[in-house]
């Protein structure tokens, strides 16, 4: 029963996580073969979505997964550190209680209102928010307690348990106890409540607070500071950021790259790379990048790429000779090709965030793709002539044959995905079914290393995986209420604009902002972080919004490979068996390219939307 209990969220979550996945197959199957759409299929595949994502960041909790930035944080004392993470406890403790507190708000608010084509009532979609937010606190409990057991915190596990058993008593004998946790009602900080809130925020991130927990509670202060109310009106977007069918296709797109790795689809892929460039100069560094663009356009992540693809490219590297900085660095630039050729999470993130054609950003991101490719090859031949490598044996035409009818069937799935996109034959969530269905296809029936058990697995890890991305939704919509109401991107622009007198000097400071925040932030922390107030400034000043995403979502993909917080050096370290500084060392010269492309598409933006308006229209 322990067992059982303690994998719950995993049982129930991949069960549902499987339910959505049959839903929107069958959604895919009854329009484009049967042209009988089933008018209910979306929206419960959305209230399903919400309590996955809800068990998702459980997970996250239970196994303390969620992002955080570390590079101050490493480098205090070891006594500092356990009064930071006992701090960042306490806010992690607050936010959940709050959590459970909205959510049980929301269900009273919502039971009117109805899920029209379920004929049931809205309440339960914020139903997640409420139950689920008990299970994170037993997980917080389980996590706290191996912390306290390993002495990395200073406050027994205890103190917290007779803490919430306090709250829930308080609000059962007093329901308005919640409305003591207003400062406003003690002290007139209103006026200052923004700057107080982002400054708190700004702080306790970067001494290491998790950043989806630091937004929360900065932003929970800032309503404590002005008007309680809004803070329980305001946290509808909790749940209501999830309640998004574009964003469903991003666990699906993560379960499509962990079957190709785990179905050993990658390596036939490989070895077709291999086949057709080994014999060049620089050859198997030049597999690497042809790998990275053909697995891209399947996982459309970078860290699924460098996790994937990478340690076979870097086995095959330094079996034909090829020096370890080189093959680090090379195999952690081209995993930067995921996020700009279609399809691509960090492009649907965008779309979400900005109120963008995600149809859009997949084909804007596919030229700068292709050149951010050839730009890498051209300097792993100078590198590789340079260094005088030796050139691998010839593949036959023979071989090359071979190599490509075992890898057949999985080169067709960028195909199905993007072609299925710009024909209009399904949206990009279904798209992301679609390649996730014919994974299973192959996995199970053409190389048949896909069995059910191997499946649920798969889908457990990827609704672990979407939990990170999902706190960081939640928490940033949660966030982004108080940047609208403090007219924070108003403010921001008025600045750039005081100093920047057109379009393309807006540009550049935007580009050299998110190029220092990138050497400390985490992509999909900057992404989430950055973005909302970004947008409407680029909007103001007429800069096109297909080409900002692109830019922008470049710019961040530079960040993953600089130090101190590139987490591909990290990932590409890890899988190589290798130092960071080895891989550091490698990457440097292959920022020249990534960055040239930059600043290449920068001045001239046609490049990246000339395809999207030429295909889909403006």
């Amino acid at each position: 029963m322990k067992k059982i209990f303690d994998k719950l969220e995993e049982y129930i979550g991949g069960a549902l996580f499987m339910g959505v996945f049959i839903i929107l197959v069958l959604q895919v199957l009854f329009r484009q073969v049967f042209r009988s759409p089933l008018v209910w299929s979306e929206e419960l595949s959305r209230l399903i979505f919400v309590w996955v994502a809800m068990l998702g960041i459980s997970i996250g909790i239970r196994k303390q997964s969620h992002i955080f930035i570390d590079f101050l944080y490493n480098r205090f004392s070891p006594i500092v550190q356990k009064i930071i993470l006992t701090f960042s406890q306490i806010l992690i403790f607050i936010s959940i209680v709050c959590m459970g507190w909205f959510g049980k708000t929301l269900v009273a608010k919502k039971a009117m209102s109805k899920i029209i084509t379920l004929g049931i009532s809205a309440s339960w979609l914020y139903l997640a928010l409420y139950v689920i937010s008990f299970l994170m606190m037993i997980r917080f409990f389980q996590a706290y307690e191996d912390n306290y057991k390993e002495k990395k915190v200073l406050i027994p596990t205890k103190a917290f348990i007779v803490a919430f058993v306090l709250i829930l008593a308080g609000l059962i004998i007093k329901p308005e106890m919640y409305k003591a946790l207003s400062l406003a009602n003690y002290y007139n900080l209103s006026e200052n409540a923004g700057l107080i809130a982002i400054i708190a925020w700004i702080v306790i991130m970067v001494i290491g607070i998790p950043v989806g927990w630091s937004l929360m509670i900065s932003t929970i202060l800032f309503f404590s500071m002005t008007n309680w109310k809004v803070a329980l009106f305001a946290s509808a977007k909790l749940v209501d950021s999830l309640n998004s069918f574009s964003l469903i296709s991003v666990p699906f797109f993560i379960l499509t790259g962990i079957l190709m790795n785990g179905g050993g689809i990658t390596e036939k892929i490989f070895n077709f790379a291999k086949a057709l460039l080994g014999h060049y100069t620089g050859g198997m560094a030049h597999v690497n990048v042809a790998a990275s663009l053909i697995f891209s356009g399947m996982s459309g992540s970078a860290i699924a790429d460098a996790g994937g693809l990478g340690q076979l490219e870097i086995k095959a590297m330094r079996d034909e000779g090829y020096d370890d900085d080189l093959c680090g660095g090379i195999t952690a630039a081209s995993c930067i090709i995921g996020p700009l050729v279609p399809p691509s999470i960090s492009m649907i993130i965008y779309g979400v965030i900005a109120n963008q054609s995600i149809a859009k950003l997949f084909l804007a991101g596919f030229m700068p793709g292709v050149l951010t490719t050839i730009a890498l090859m051209i300097m792993c031949y100078i590198i590789c002539k340079k260094r005088g490598y030796k050139k691998a044996k010839k593949a036959t035409f023979k071989e090359q044959v071979r190599c490509f009818k075992d890898s057949f069937w999985a080169l067709l799935t960028p195909v199905i995905i993007i072609g299925g996109i710009f024909t209009g034959k399904f949206t990009p969530t279904e798209a992301a079914i679609v390649a996730a269905a014919y994974s299973v296809f192959l996995g199970a029936f053409i190389y048949k290393e896909l069995t059910i058990k191997s499946f649920f697995n798969h889908c457990i890890e990827a609704m672990a995986v979407s939990g990170v991305t999902c706190l960081m939704i939640i928490a940033v919509t949660y966030f982004g209420d108080m940047i609208a109401r403090e007219q924070v991107a108003m403010k921001i622009a008025a600045v750039f604009l005081k100093y920047a007198h057109s379009p393309f000097t807006v540009l550049i400071l935007i580009n050299a902002l998110l190029f220092f925040l990138g050497m400390f932030i985490d992509a999909l922390a900057l992404q989430f972080l950055v973005l909302p107030m970004l947008v409407p400034v680029a909007s103001q000043v007429g800069i096109d919004l297909i080409f900002f995403g692109v830019m922008t979502t470049l710019n961040m993909m530079i960040g993953i490979l600089t130090p101190p917080m590139g987490m591909a050096l990290f990932v590409v370290a890890q899988v190589g068996k290798m130092s960071v500084t080895t891989v550091t060392k490698g990457v440097l010269p292959f920022l020249i390219p990534i960055f040239l492309t930059l600043v290449l598409i920068t001045v001239f933006p046609q490049i990246v939307t000339f395809l999207p308006y030429l295909i889909l229209g403006k």
